[in-house]
């Protein structure tokens, strides 16, 4: 019993840092429902060629070509996205806004083009 009593206060911290713990995970889980996904540019090519996302969600577009420089761009009617000219190891962010079906061009390689498909 003696120990139960010095444990005691020890317990009722522990238990009070957990319930802490979880009501603060609340937000932290809605944050964890956008997905972000890794579009590869590599030889005259985007890996994957189809992406299906939800709205909120962003793609990183990454040139893995040791000396290609590549041109990703998006022209809708909703919204319009171009990540410049993308030098080997470079990335580019895009967070998708809108639902609908979209092509990525590349303005230096025109037969690159993925779609995402957005909900």
């Amino acid at each position: 019993m003696a120990i139960y009593n010095l444990c005691r206060p020890l317990l009722l911290g522990a238990a009070i840092a957990f319930l802490t713990a979880l009501l603060a995970l609340g937000p932290v889980k809605a944050d964890l429902l956008s997905v972000v996904r890794i579009v590869l540019q590599k030889g005259r090519h985007y890996d994957p060629t189809d992406l299906f996302l939800r709205k909120g969600d962003t793609i990183t577009l990454v040139n893995g070509d040791d000396s290609a420089v590549h041109h990703a761009s998006i022209e809708a009617d909703r919204f319009a996205f171009d990540a410049g000219g993308q030098e080997p190891g470079k990335q580019a962010t895009l967070t998708l806004k809108e639902p609908g079906d979209f092509v990525i061009a590349c303005g230096i390689h025109p037969k690159m083009k993925p779609t995402l498909h957005v909900q």
